[in-house]
């Protein structure tokens, strides 16, 4: 039932969003950071709705809302297999990146890494075409 709810909650601003990508496990890695190692971790309903054009970025990790405002993005050098986002709110800047195949989702605080797997994404539809 608590699963309905969010999605219901969630589901008026689907529309207007470019890309839902709907997250099937979370792994945070708090400072020391160990590659590879979850200090918290789980498989509660989280989303990531991306949207280019209006170039924001809302993140729901469990019960946490967090929105960004793209202020960068591109290629990312090391790893071209990545796209980068450096977004920014009213606590500071981080990076977000994706991977070309939308499976992997990272968002790279100062002092937190949060690791997403990602299941199907989706297009959202605009309906108001």
């Amino acid at each position: 039932m608590k699963k309905m709810i969010v999605l219901l909650l969630l589901s008026g601003g689907i529309y207007s969003q470019e890309q839902v990508f709907n997250v099937q496990r979370y792994c945070i890695d708090e400072e020391p950071f160990k590659q590879g190692e979850c200090n918290v971790s789980g498989n509660e309903y989280s989303f990531v709705f991306l949207d280019t054009q209006k170039r924001t970025v809302v993140f729901f990790l469990t019960a946490t809302k967090m929105k960004y405002k793209i202020v960068d993005s591109g290629i990312f050098a090391p790893n071209r297999n990545y796209t980068f986002y450096t977004l920014e709110n009213e606590k500071g800047q981080v990076t977000m990146r994706i991977n070309k195949q939308n499976t992997k989702i990272e968002f790279l605080y100062p002092n937190t890494h949060v690791y997403l797997t990602v299941g199907k994404s989706t297009k959202a539809v605009n309906l108001r075409a």
